[in-house]
């Protein structure tokens, strides 16, 4: 029975070249998802742009992070490009909680990409994944975000290593096996525990500034029952580059639709600030979410008033 199944699976398997090594390569469409990773850093910071097209060189700062994004000659590769990360690491993910052995290098259909990201098939969206790896192997980042213990500094790498299209037979339709190779930056986020699970329902958002909103409502609020943010520092961490009247006008939309997966929003227009709460605590853990902010608050404000007694002595 073993040695039917592995014939079957080999036969499978005709657009791949021989091993030269008993692990080359990671095979993703063999990975069962239970669910999905986002990179923690990359939903934080804006790595990736909100459209197409944008070839300028964009820095980030906040705090002690800086991030540098240097595009392509066909711009810097955007948050829907960014499936393809999402898409490598949860596979990855999965099979490392299984305890099998992963790899940098990670080879997968289109078709299954296509049927796991919630993507249409056809030959548009065969063209629409080369541009993307394109874009993702061209762009850029050197960023003093590193997952070291050992040292602090800054870092460039590509938001891919490499790709290539293994096999590729008569139609477009007929594409064969892709192959990524991530960038150790990534690989080494994924094995320092620095991905986030996300809901699988990320793919469905339609708009780029509505899903890069939710990586910041993930990564910042996560399973808490609310996280406020100013309405500066988040036109600054999505990196959108909406002037802040147009970008008030999508967060309002983004408001009133409330659809967000896992968290409802609300911008108060008097403080300027937006509030993200978490859509799935039961009763019981809105209540104590409710005790714990009511405590961080007293904790704040008792601290403030000590400050303010030592100035005055």
């Amino acid at each position: 029975m073993a040695d039917h199944t592995d014939k079957v699976r080999a036969s499978k398997l005709k657009t791949l070249r021989p091993r030269k090594h008993e692990l080359e390569f990671f095979i993703a469409d063999e990975v069962e998802l239970s669910s999905f990773r986002d990179e923690m850093a990359s939903m934080e910071h804006p790595f990736f742009a909100m459209k197409g097209g944008d070839t300028r060189v964009r820095k980030y700062e906040n705090g002690n992070v800086t991030v540098i994004i240097e595009p392509t000659v066909s711009g810097i590769a955007t948050i829907f490009d960014k499936d393809i990360w999402i898409y490598s690491i949860s596979k990855l993910q999965e099979s490392m909680n299984n305890n099998e052995e992963i790899s940098r290098t990670i080879c997968f259909t289109p078709y299954d990409f296509f049927v796991t990201t919630n993507r249409e098939i056809g030959g548009r969206t065969y063209n629409e994944l080369e541009k993307a790896l394109k874009r993702l192997s061209g762009t850029r980042i050197t960023t003093n975000i590193v997952y070291s213990d050992e040292k602090q500094e800054s870092i460039a790498f590509g938001l891919i290593d490499g790709w290539r299209i293994i096999d590729e037979k008569k139609g477009k339709l007929d594409i064969g096996m892709v192959e990524v190779t991530l960038p150790n930056w990534l690989y080494q986020a994924l094995h320092k525990k620095k991905v986030l699970k996300i809901s699988p329902d990320y793919f469905r958002i339609r708009k780029a500034i509505d899903r890069r909103i939710y990586e910041i409502a993930r990564k910042h609020c996560g399973n808490q029952g609310e996280f406020t943010i100013s309405f500066e520092k988040l036109h600054l961490k999505t990196g959108s580059t909406a002037n802040k009247a147009e970008f008030k006008r999508m967060l309002k939309n983004l408001a009133k639709a409330n659809d967000l997966p896992d968290y409802s929003i609300r911008y108060d227009a008097k403080a300027d600030m937006v509030i993200f709460n978490n859509r799935n605590l039961t009763p019981e853990q809105e209540e104590n979410e409710q005790q714990r902010e009511k405590g961080k608050r007293e904790i704040y404000k008792l601290k403030n008033s000590l400050a303010e007694k030592r100035a005055k002595n």
